[in-house]
């Protein structure tokens, strides 16, 4: 499994998970190039010629220096530390008492970030959604509170359920962050936890652009085979995004194996949960993650969701999983 910015699994359709109200726990540097000036060098070798060695000969004779200065002790950097690497069925089992970060041990590329609830990944998250992928919101700046709440609001969602993971490249975090500290918008405490999460990704995987994932942990709308599909989902978005191969390939099969119906198909129900349906390799990597990676049908279902027969939906898969890596 694993520009654009694809990000999250949408939400199931009424009725198939439980609508209880979601509870709130509590909570390069630059390097520098030095050039020799030989010229310069050259010519003040051959004007100073005999004078250096006057020079040398009526020089006292230096002092030994047996103790090296306290200002030139050696400054050791502090050790960056990587987040744990875990596989699939271990960051599933894992259970967040706060905010986690992990990297998946298949492709450590990925990061997976593990909230606690659906309101602590939504507090932490979507702005990130507003800037990168929602169809209303803009693509050039970030919303503060009152238009991302009002952005949440017209598609009758509320913060916990606007999606239930998400999953962006580094470098598209990053902007946003960028943008908010350009713009002077205030972020909460959750948002600043996931600016944090990615510096450290940048400075771990040392300019290769990651994937940064979120899932939430169990609750009223969660359980613990929707925490996995989320889970299986997301990692094939950061597959898309780490693996070019892998991304090749999708994109590919989104424009030959792809009817123009069945591309048009997929807008429609992405559209339907908000999606910028502009965004073309947006389109092809949602196909690619809900027909691989998304097999419970209470929350996608070729047949109910796009209108395909199983036979239609398996021809696409088996296009997908010709060049798709191993599953997680």
């Amino acid at each position: 499994m694993p520009n654009d910015d694809d990000a999250t699994i949408r939400l199931p359709r009424p009725g198939t998970v439980p609508a209880a109200a979601m509870a709130t726990p509590a909570p390069l540097p630059p390097g520098r190039r030095f050039g020799l000036w030989l010229g310069l060098g050259a010519g003040a070798l051959t004007l100073c010629g005999g004078g250096a060695a006057w020079w040398f000969l009526a020089s006292p004779p230096a002092t030994l220096i047996t103790e090296q200065p306290a200002d030139l002790t050696p400054v050791t950097a502090p050790r960056i530390v990587p987040p744990p690497l875990l596989d699939a069925q271990a960051i599933v089992s894992h259970r967040a008492a706060v905010p986690t970060v992990w990297r998946w041990a298949a492709n450590p590329l990925v990061w997976v970030l593990d909230f606690p609830s659906l309101e602590l990944q939504g507090l932490g998250m979507n702005r990130i959604a507003a800037l990168v992928e929602k169809g209303r919101t803009p693509r050039d700046r970030v919303l503060d509170d009152d238009a991302l709440a009002a952005a949440i609001a017209a598609d009758r969602r509320t913060t916990a359920s606007w999606y239930f993971g998400h999953n962006y490249r580094a470098s598209d975090v990053l902007r946003m962050f960028e943008l908010a500290a350009r713009d002077g918008i205030r972020l909460n405490p959750q948002e600043r936890w996931v600016e944090e999460q990615l510096r450290l990704a940048l400075q771990v995987d040392r300019g290769r652009d990651s994937a940064i994932l979120t899932i939430p942990g169990i609750g009223p709308q969660v359980d613990e085979n929707l925490r996995r599909t989320i889970l299986l989902h997301e990692l094939g978005h950061g597959q898309f995004f780490t693996l070019p191969f892998f991304a090749a390939h999708v994109m590919r099969v989104w424009e030959t194996g792809f009817s123009e119906t069945e591309r048009a198909d997929v807008r429609r129900f992405l559209r339907s949960d908000g999606y910028d349906t502009a965004q073309e390799e947006m389109m092809a990597n949602e196909a690619m993650a809900y027909l691989l990676y998304t097999p419970d049908r209470r929350f996608f279902d070729p047949a109910r969701d796009l209108g395909w027969s199983d036979a239609q939906a398996d021809r696409l898969r088996a296009l997908l999983r010709a060049g798709a890596p191993e599953q997680p």
